[in-house]
């Protein structure tokens, strides 16, 4: 199967790129500066490709002895389904280790999959990792 771009309608295809080593480097898991806090930045995008990595970093976050782990889609522009159903598992076993997983979002695609897939009314809405963390700068 071969895709064919029309350039008059690139624009409808903007959210899709395509994996890139740009999009791959930002999948990382960071210290956030704060004791007890890890942030996760996901990178453009989270498809079933990039899940394995995403899930194996989203792993080592919650057991790494965090108190809170941030996932921080702000840059994200496509989100699988499937990635996004896997959201609510990753908040079930949070939970079970005693860590509050957190989203940062951005973009109305990100948003539209948490909501198809449920799992949106599981996180509440942060607009900083400052916000996220409970970081009170002086």
């Amino acid at each position: 199967m071969s895709v064919v771009m029309d350039r008059r309608h690139s624009s409808r295809l903007r959210w899709y790129r395509g994996s890139s080593v740009h999009a791959a480097a930002q999948l990382a898991l960071r210290d956030a500066q704060r004791p007890g806090c890890w942030v996760l930045h996901a990178g453009i995008e989270l498809d079933a490709a990039r899940m394995p990595r995403f899930a194996a970093l989203l792993e080592r976050a919650l057991r790494s002895g965090a108190r809170v782990v941030i996932l921080d889609l702000r840059d994200t522009e496509f989100l699988s389904i499937r990635v996004a159903a896997q959201l609510g598992v990753a908040k079930a076993q949070a939970c079970a280790h005693g860590v509050d997983l957190r989203l940062l979002t951005g973009t109305r695609e990100v948003e539209r999959a948490l909501d198809l897939v449920g799992v949106r009314p599981l996180f509440r809405y942060y607009r900083s990792v400052d916000e996220a963390s409970g970081y009170e700068p002086d």
